[in-house]
C-alpha cells in the first residue's frame, strides 16, 4: 500500500482564530491527509488453466474485509515488470548446475520491452548481481560464476530479496528457485525463521513464483516444502511450481515469463479508514457472475496509519 495523492480537505470551524493563519483561509481550515491506495495485480484463468482476457473493472467484484470497494484504477495495457530470479546455487543444485543456467538465461534472454531482471545466488549468503537491467550479458556473467557450494539458507535469501525490490516502484516479482528447505542456524542456514519470511512475504507489494526443484542426482531425490513454496506464491498472488522432470524447469521459467503479462491491474482507495499500524485486511477478488473462473491476486496486506501534519 502506498501514497497515491494529497488532498486539501476544507472545513467549516468556529475555531479558526486558534489555528495556524497560514492554514486559514475565508473562515475555512484547510488541512492535508495523506491517502493510500491498495495496488493489486489479478490473473483470471478458465478450468484449463488458459488466461481469460478482455474483462473490464465493471466484470470485478473487491472486498476488503468483507466490504466491497469501488475500483478507481484499471487497466488490462501491457505494463513492464521488473524481476529478482533468486536461484538456489548451494552444494544439493551441483548435478542440475546446467539445467538452472539454461533455465535463467532463456528467461533474461526473452524479457519483454521495458521488462528489467536482476539475478541473485545464493548458499549460505546471497549474493545479487550489480542491477536491474535488461542488458543479457551483465546476465550471463553473473550466471557463469555460479558454484554450487555451502548449505542452504533460503529464508535469510528471500528477505533479502524483497529488501531489494523494496526499492522498485515498479510492477515487480521475485521467481525463487530452490532445492528444498532451510538448513537452519545450527547448520549454518538462516538466522531468520520461517513464520517470520512469510509475514515479510505479506508485508510487500512483490509477486512471488516459486519453482521447487528437488536436486535430483546420484545421491537421490532431496526434499521440497511444498506447503512453504505454496504459500509464499499463493500469498502474493503468484504461483507454484513442482517440476518432475528436467524439461519441466524450463517449461516453469518460461510459464512465469507469460504470467507476468497476462495480468489486469488495479487499485482502490480503502473505504474503512486506516487507523493503527500492521492491522491485517483480507482481499478477496472475483468476477462477477463466473464462479467457473479462477482469480488470482495477494491475499491482503498490512496496513499503515494515515499520517496528517
Amino acid at each position: 500500500m502506498r501514497p497515491i495523492a494529497l488532498f486539501s480537505l476544507l472545513a467549516l470551524s468556529s475555531t479558526t482564530s486558534a489555528q495556524d493563519p497560514q492554514k486559514r483561509h475565508e473562515g475555512h481550515i484547510q488541512f492535508e491527509v495523506k491517502v493510500e491506495t491498495v495496488n493489486l495485480d489479478v490473473v483470471v484463468t478458465d478450468r484449463r488453466g488458459r488466461f481469460v482476457p478482455g474483462l473490464t473493472a465493471e466484470s470485478f467484484e473487491v472486498l476488503e474485509n468483507g466490504t466491497i470497494q469501488e475500483i478507481q484504477f484499471f487497466t488490462a495495457q501491457f505494463t513492464p515488470n521488473t524481476t529478482l530470479l533468486l536461484l538456489d546455487s548451494s552444494s544439493s543444485i551441483r548435478s542440475n548446475l546446467s539445467v538452472i543456467q539454461t533455465a535463467a538465461y532463456l528467461f533474461v534472454s526473452h524479457l519483454s520491452e521495458g521488462d528489467l531482471a536482476r539475478i541473485g545466488l545464493f548458499n549460505r549468503a546471497v549474493r545479487f548481481g550489480p542491477r536491474f537491467t535488461d542488458d543479457i550479458e551483465e546476465h550471463f556473467g553473473i550466471l557463469q560464476s555460479m558454484q554450487p557450494v555451502g548449505k542452504t539458507a533460503l529464508y535469510d535469501a528471500i528477505i533479502d530479496s524483497l529488501a531489494e525490490l523494496d526499492e522498485v516502484e515498479e510492477r515487480k516479482s521475485l521467481l525463487l528457485l530452490t532445492d528444498g528447505d532451510d538448513a537452519g542456524p545450527v547448520q549454518q542456514g538462516s538466522r531468520a525463521t520461517i513464520e517470520e519470511t512469510i509475514e515479510r512475504c505479506k508485508r510487500s507489494e512483490t509477486t512471488i513464483y516459486t519453482v521447487g526443484f528437488t536436486g535430483w542426482g546420484p545421491e537421490g531425490s532431496y526434499s521440497v516444502n511444498r506447503t512453504f513454496l505454496t504459500s509464499l506464491a499463493e500469498a502474493s498472488g503468484g504461483k507454484a511450481f513442482f517440476p518432475e522432470d528436467v524439461d519441466q524447469v524450463k517449461d516453469a521459467f518460461s510459464e512465469v515469463q507469460e504470467d507476468l503479462h497476462r495480468r489486469y491491474r488495479m487499485a482502490y482507495v480503502p473505504y474503512i479508514p486506516v487507523e493503527s499500524e500492521n492491522e491485517w485486511r483480507e482481499i478477496v477478488v472475483a468476477v462477477r457472475d463466473r464462479e467457473d473462473l479462477n482469480v488470482r491476486t495477494r491475499q491482503g496486506y498490512y496496513s499503515r496509519a494515515d499520517e496528517s501534519p
